[in-house]
């Protein structure tokens, strides 16, 4: 842990920002690079006065603490400004993905009854508009802020930065048990639910992790993860702060863009799912890019294969960790940079300080090392509870504090987690238990495949046949009795093999990378794939 983060215990991540920007008012703390506007740069000291007058702005407005401010805005300085000024207030930050449509956004809004709502005019192709007139329609006491050429003057968000002084009225204290954040799950397994953190169980991780992750006041952060997913929250929004470093910030993925900005400013530490790691290896040249500076990549949310984890270690010379986590935890198991590679090709790191792992069977018994079951964690990561859903948040975190993950997982005699999948993924053939990631991680290493899941398909003699979803790199084809042949080859047990392969030009995935097992197997339930309508 950072000297400063050892004497301020009780600080959040807004006071770690009023911190640094009193301490180095001069030293450069966000590059926002975007691929629709011009890059902008600004300091520690020039961002303290946006967020003074943003956090002015949600108070002539009647925004107080406790009020919820939905911010449905790509990676961008708009965002983390907002963030800061929110939770100086008192406030609670409502992150919703760019992507998200009237269905979703309806729902939200609804269920937090927001009491802002911040987009902008447009984003990648997409205009807002129609959205923002039906939403002002539904919910008129609910007030909306954009930026944009067409956007009126006392609406426009920029606007508002120029026209209010930069002096917040007071406001007494925020508890950092207070709530912070309302963020709606992913959805790897069905309609999202919205997780509430309070600033303790936001940043008690980021705290402990600094430490055995060596970061410093000399790193330099690069996130192009969503910022409303948790993984580019907590990792491109909160950590920079709390470290007091730059944040080299990227609104839409794009592999080249990724490995330029990384290497203009000498990125030491990035975190993305598997598809970001894969696009970087496959899009690196040595000769053009310089990731010398590059120490750690955390790859978390899906199964990293092996294959490339060695691709990756030779090109950037860094250490990929592996780890799990959830949006009601942060990453609660992680591969240390002490550890050989091999933990990262084998497991998904062990449990982070004051963090607890233990693996259960069905009737809720704790298992030994090496026998498979239901993961649940326990500790001061874990999030409050599911926003006005008491029912579905005793059905997964008990009295004592245990959290279910509906994760299959093994622990082995050191601690080492292996994530195994879902349970709700599980495989089950006529009484053996088809092992997934091991299935999966052999289907990466085939050369024609590019992304590949395992899934179940109901079959009423044997309960569940395997069905296996692959995505073909460029060039590449593959039939099913090819693919058996390798399999045979790799000496994998018969029963393990698929009985049916399915070819998508693209996988269903959550906005943070994760591929969506559940609608894969709606799609082959419902007769969807392997038909002329088979999803794009």
């Amino acid at each position: 842990m950072n000297e400063v983060a050892e004497d301020n215990m009780q600080w959040t991540a807004a006071d770690y920002f009023d911190h640094w920007s009193v301490v180095q008012p001069d030293a450069v703390y966000v590059v926002d690079h975007s691929l629709e506007r011009a890059e902008e740069v600004y300091t520690y000291g020039q961002f303290a006065v946006l967020v003074k007058k943003t956090a002015r702005a949600l108070q002539n407005i009647g925004i107080s603490s406790g009020d919820v401010v939905a911010v449905q805005l790509p990676n961008s300085w708009e965002f983390v400004v907002l963030t800061w000024a929110i939770w100086k207030i008192g406030a609670v930050i409502c992150p919703i993905m760019p992507i998200f449509r009237l269905h979703e956004v309806r729902q939200i809004l609804g269920q937090t009854d927001a009491k802002l709502w911040v987009v902008p005019q447009t984003f990648r192709r997409f205009d807002f508009a129609e959205m923002v007139n039906t939403m002002r329609q539904e919910r008129p006491q609910m007030q909306v802020w954009s930026y944009g050429p067409d956007v009126a003057p006392d609406q426009n968000f920029h606007q508002l930065l120029v026209d209010t002084p930069a002096d917040v009225l007071p406001v007494s204290g925020v508890s950092y048990d207070q709530i912070a954040e309302i963020v709606f799950t992913s959805g790897t397994t069905g309609r999202p639910k919205g997780v509430v953190h309070s600033h303790r169980t936001l940043m008690t991780g980021l705290l402990l992790q600094t430490g055995f992750l060596h970061l410093g006041h000399d790193d330099v952060i690069f996130m192009a993860s969503p910022f409303a997913h948790q993984t580019g929250f907590l990792y491109g929004v909160l950590l920079p702060v709390i470290l007091g470093v730059r944040a080299i910030y990227q609104d839409i993925w794009d592999a080249d863009t990724a490995l330029a900005l990384m290497s203009q400013w000498h990125v030491t530490f990035s975190m993305g799912a598997t598809p970001f790691l894969a696009d970087l290896t496959d899009r690196y040249q040595a000769q053009v890019h310089n990731l010398a500076a590059l120490k750690i990549f955390i790859s978390a949310g899906a199964p990293i294969p092996r294959i490339l984890v060695e691709k990756a270690h030779d090109q950037f010379g860094v250490h990929i960790l592996a780890g799990w986590g959830m949006s009601e935890n942060s990453l609660v198991t992680l591969v240390r940079p002490e550890d050989d590679l091999e933990k990262t090709y084998t497991t998904d790191g062990r449990p982070v300080p004051h963090m607890q792992c233990r693996v259960v069977n069905t009737q809720g018994q704790e298992l030994g090392p090496y026998q498979e079951g239901e993961l649940q964690v326990k500790g001061p990561q874990n999030f409050i509870g599911y926003y006005q859903d008491l029912e579905t948040t005793k059905q997964v975190l008990n009295d004592d504090g245990w959290l279910s993950t509906g994760d299959m997982a093994v622990l082995d005699t050191q601690g080492y987690v292996r994530i195994t999948g879902r349970v709700r993924d599980m495989i089950n053939r006529g009484g053996e238990k088809v092992p997934v990631a091991d299935v999966e991680e052999l289907l990466y290493r085939h050369p024609a495949i590019r992304e590949a899941a395992l899934v179940a398909v109901d079959d009423s003699r044997l309960v569940h046949r395997a069905c296996a979803c692959v995505v073909l790199n460029e060039g590449h084809s593959l039939t099913l009795p090819e693919l058996l042949r390798y399999l045979e080859a790799c000496d994998l047990t018969k029963q393990f093999w698929p009985e049916r392969l399915e070819v998508l030009e693209s996988m269903p995935k959550t906005p943070s990378g994760k591929i969506q097992k559940y609608r894969l197997r709606e799609w082959l339930s419902h007769g969807v794939l392997g038909s002329p309508q088979q999803p794009a």
